[in-house]
């Protein structure tokens, strides 16, 4: 099954004009035994795993995939139906194969996490419709391009879909076990300090501590690159929500820190939203898209990392597990 030809931009920037019907819920009960065959694929195969189901594109593959290295990495994805529809809720699993007609392995249980910050945090910031994010720690023994089936049975209905996550043997920044760049990032303390250095709506107050600075005063940090009034798949503003009922939860215990992309400056308007307008903290960390959500242990090492859409349990978790 061939996945629909969708960007995760072109895709999450459309849901600005989706409403709440265009969700459609799973059950999270159901079960269905998958075929053994199919088209142009061996028993057990992703091929076959997807055969005859109800099409789904699974967002988040592809060039949309964070870099990912060998060994275990957070797969992050959203499901949409061809008829333009999200998919929430429910237990999809996911399978990992060389080639989609080879045997793959798996399942893997992938989570639904709901977006609760926006609304609890009282943001006015653009919004996507995304309502949250599926997710599954996936575990890749080799570099190169790996194919990946997602499937969900929903009572009698079977719904799948299929992508690419790209491993390499590289070095890549971003991913957990690469030492966080450190660099300096503006710090405000007052509203209208913050508002020439943030683009949400109200200001956030991620911004009492330089990066630098939290990297080496002995705790955890966790750290968001986004930019909530320009951001492309307006997920910035939701995803940064998520990071400040993280740190309302934890407290001084970590540092929590909001990167913005573009600085508004003291006439507080931001500039056009070009690479060449970054802040230099995002290009100093080589970011070309956002959001990027980091949290790195006590010595600066990045211990979990996640492009665009990520809730609260998930980085909480991460975060929890340093703390000790």
């Amino acid at each position: 099954m061939a996945p629909i030809p969708i960007t995760r931009r072109r895709f999450l920037t459309g849901l600005g004009a989706l409403g709440g019907a265009a969700v459609w819920a799973a059950c999270t009960g159901g079960t269905s035994k998958p075929p053994t065959s199919g088209a142009s694929g061996a028993s057990g195969s992703i091929n076959a795993l997807t055969a005859g189901a109800t099409q789904l594109s699974v967002i988040g593959t592809g060039g949309d995939a964070p870099p990912m290295n060998p060994g275990k990495n957070r797969f992050g994805f959203a499901l949409q139906l061809v008829n333009g529809g999200l998919v929430q809720g429910g237990s999809p699993e996911v399978w990992m194969a060389t080639d989609p007609t080879a045997k793959a392995t798996g399942p893997v249980p992938a989570t639904w996490y709901p977006f609760t910050g926006y609304q609890k945090t009282g943001d006015k910031s653009p919004e996507s419709s995304l309502p949250g994010v599926y997710s599954a720690q996936v575990d890749f023994p080799s570099a190169g391009n790996w194919s990946v089936g997602v499937r969900l049975v929903n009572g009698s209905q079977v719904l799948a879909g299929t992508g690419i996550l790209q491993v390499t043997s590289g070095p890549v920044a971003t991913a957990p076990g690469a030492r966080a760049i450190s660099t300096p990032t503006p710090v405000a303390t007052t509203d209208s300090a913050i508002e020439a250095i943030c683009t949400r709506t109200p200001p956030d107050h991620l911004h009492a501590i330089s990066l630098d600075q939290a990297l080496k005063n002995g705790k955890p940090t966790a750290v968001a690159f986004a930019t909530p009034l320009l951001c492309e798949s307006m997920l910035c503003g939701p995803v940064l929500d998520e990071l400040i009922l993280v740190a309302e939860s934890v407290g001084t215990k970590a540092n929590f820190i909001h990167v913005e992309e573009f600085l508004p400056g003291k006439d507080h308007s931001p500039p056009p939203a070009t690479l060449e307008n970054q802040s230099p903290a995002f290009k100093a960390w080589g970011l070309d898209s956002e959001p990027w959500v980091f949290v790195m242990d006590k010595g600066g090492v990045i211990r979990f990392s996640s492009l665009g859409p990520v809730a609260a349990p998930e980085i909480e978790a991460a975060l929890q597990s340093l703390l000790s």
